[in-house]
């Protein structure tokens, strides 16, 4: 029964789905941080099943990614996007560590933000829509392995907030991300990374499927451990936002990755 409450707070926590509800304590917050994998999972999928059935009923790739990219923001509720939104206000707004945090709360989003919200989504639906004309037109390449390119990218990029998240400082006395910050255990780490293996099923379904695979999971960790780098040197340690925009960025550079591998 507690399982079952922890995977419900992660998918309430992550996605639009009323599963939580009555009080957690905070260690069962953390814990949850373990099932943000299949939170990323259920989203994959389901973008998944969406793009190749819009395609497969005539859609053109470039308009069934927009729609894509618009029902990931809604299931999430943005909640990811607002922090990108808030990163590049913070990070280009100031020189100073404490104003930066202040501009990063204040709910006005600014030049920076905009900028760097548009080229989030314009890159996500750009790839999106390369992965699935891949899919149509490419008799060399699957749509299976193809649908799980796209599905497995969610997952991933909520496994990287993990490890940003994983011995990392929390620069408030409190917030969105105070749970998670520096309280991530490597029973999290490891539990979360174990619900991404089902991945390696569907290797076999491309002649280079682990290679690229692989290139994708590189891909998507990098902004973690960027921005784990840059959050501590900026802002004196990981918020909330930073762990969001972390997700948004991991999801665009890992079906970049994907759409260069498969292209190529």
């Amino acid at each position: 029964m507690k399982l079952l409450k922890t995977i419900a707070l992660a998918l309430s926590f992550l996605t639009l789905l009323p599963c939580g509800g009555g009080k957690v304590s905070g260690r069962t917050i953390t814990a949850s941080g373990a099932y943000f994998p299949l939170a990323g999972w259920l989203i994959g999928v389901l973008m998944a099943c969406l793009g190749l059935g819009l395609i497969g009923f005539g859609m053109t790739s470039q308009i069934a990614a927009i729609l894509l990219v618009a029902f990931e923001a809604w299931i999430t509720r943005g909640l990811h996007l607002d922090g990108v939104a808030d990163l590049c206000d913070g990070f280009g707004g100031s020189f100073e560590s404490e104003k930066r945090l202040a501009i990063m709360k204040d709910s006005a989003t600014g030049a920076f933000g905009v900028v760097g919200l548009v080229i989030t989504l314009i890159l996500k639906i750009s790839t999106l829509a390369s992965l699935l004309a891949i899919a149509r037109i490419c008799s060399a390449v699957s749509p299976l392995f193809v649908f799980c390119c796209i599905a497995f990218v969610p997952a991933l990029a909520r496994w990287a907030m993990l490890t940003l998240a994983w011995k990392s400082s929390y620069p408030r006395e409190y917030g969105t991300g105070h749970a998670f910050v520096g309280n991530i255990s490597w029973r999290e780490l490891s539990l979360g990374f174990i619900m991404l293996l089902p991945v390696l099923a569907m290797g076999n379904l491309h002649v280079a499927g682990y290679g690229i695979f692989a290139a994708i999971f590189f891909a998507t960790l990098l902004p973690s451990l960027v921005l784990r780098y840059y959050a501590h040197k900026l802002l004196g340690g990981v918020t909330g936002d930073v762990l969001g925009a972390s997700c948004e960025l991991a999801e665009a550079l890992g079906w970049l990755a994907a759409s260069l591998c498969l292209s190529s």
